[in-house]
């Protein structure tokens, strides 16, 4: 009984602060505060999850006002879940879609998993795309995810990912592979919410919910991309490009450019997320790229300081421009005389 009181304190503790943020009517804010020590006590894991941590479950209630998203079971919208030794709100990709229609962001939405033996025609951004499939048979293993919306102006906009753009989100969540994580329960759900999350990126928004409910999710799930920007993107984009075509010396530059040392993760989160996203199979090679890069590039820099006019043009007639401006982006950081090694790649350059 003590256990019971001890929950039923926890989720009242919250209310006070939940009203002062509440997007409820305070009716409904009650009922909600029902629905949240049902939930708390429907299995044991739970209950003790609660117990130890009430904060936890007050940081959840006052989350669940602010988001103005149900605990109401009957509509899987959102549920408190235990996580980590803490209790979590938990949005499901149904109550993400309920929310943007909500606050008017779309008309209605949807949000498919396609397997390798449906029929999928992308139709372009502006129109739905058509998906076909047999419910009840053999639809072989996932390949992709599509989320499809119809915005207030009338137009549609679909957003797809891959199987391995869904896998490269979750090698970001901290939680991947402990036995709690919602990677490892509920798979499929995981690919849906994660393509619903993307896709707002491009809805109109006229509420800041919607953003509030997506960084709570990323917040408790570990995941990154909550932070994941253009720049990041593009940097990634970069750093695979030149692992596909680039020198080692080029690869070794741009990875010192961004961090210090790539060979393990580390408490940056662009570098763990960059260290993420080598493709299964490539990291080992392109560590032992990036060593052999930066054993070249102090050659290169042994030949340039012995400053013997043969041995410089020699050596820049060998290299990309690209590996010019690492090595000598490298001797400025060193303190290092480069204007020789310029004079003479001006002169080739010109010859």
């Amino acid at each position: 009984m003590n256990q019971l009181i001890k929950i039923e304190d926890a989720v009242k503790g919250a209310m006070m602060e939940a009203h002062k943020v509440n997007v409820f009517s305070a009716s409904k804010l009650d009922a909600e505060k029902n629905f949240a020590i049902q939930l708390l006590y429907k299995n044991e894991l739970a209950t003790k999850t609660a117990q130890n941590n009430p904060v936890s479950v007050q940081n959840a209630i006052i989350n669940l006002a602010a988001i103005g998203i149900s605990l109401n079971p009957a509509t899987k919208h959102a549920y408190l879940v235990p996580r980590d030794n803490a209790i979590c709100l938990d949005i499901s990709y149904m109550g993400l879609m309920h929310l943007a229609q909500e606050i008017g962001s779309i008309m209605w939405g949807q949000a498919k998993v396609v397997y390798a033996n449906d029929s999928y025609e992308n139709q372009g951004v502006d129109k739905a795309p058509l998906h076909k499939f047999n419910s009840f048979g053999d639809r072989g293993q996932k390949i992709g995810v599509y989320c499809t919306v119809k915005l207030p102006c009338g137009d549609y906009l679909t957003e797809e990912m891959s199987a391995e753009q869904i896998e490269q989100v979750r090698n970001t969540s901290k939680s991947k592979n402990s036995s709690y994580s919602p990677w490892n329960t509920f798979e499929e759900e995981m690919w849906r919410k994660t393509v619903v999350k993307r896709a707002s990126k491009y809805w109109p928004k006229s509420s800041n919910r919607l953003d509030a409910a997506i960084h709570t999710l990323n917040e408790h799930e570990g995941i990154v991309e909550s932070v994941i920007s253009d720049e990041w993107l593009s940097v990634k984009d970069k750093m695979l490009s030149l692992a596909e075509s680039g020198t080692d010396i080029e690869l070794s530059g741009f990875i010192d450019a961004h961090m210090v040392d790539f060979s393990e993760p580390n408490n940056n989160e662009l570098v763990n997320w960059l260290h993420s996203q080598w493709p299964k199979g490539s990291k080992t090679r392109n560590a032992a790229r990036i060593r052999d890069g930066r054993n070249q590039i102090n050659l290169y820099i042994d030949i340039f300081s012995r400053n013997e006019e043969s041995e410089i043009k020699e050596s820049l007639e060998e290299m990309s421009e690209l590996e010019v401006r690492v090595v000598l982006k490298e001797m400025t950081r060193r303190s290092l005389d480069t204007q020789a090694v310029k004079d003479y790649y001006i002169e080739l350059k010109q010859a």
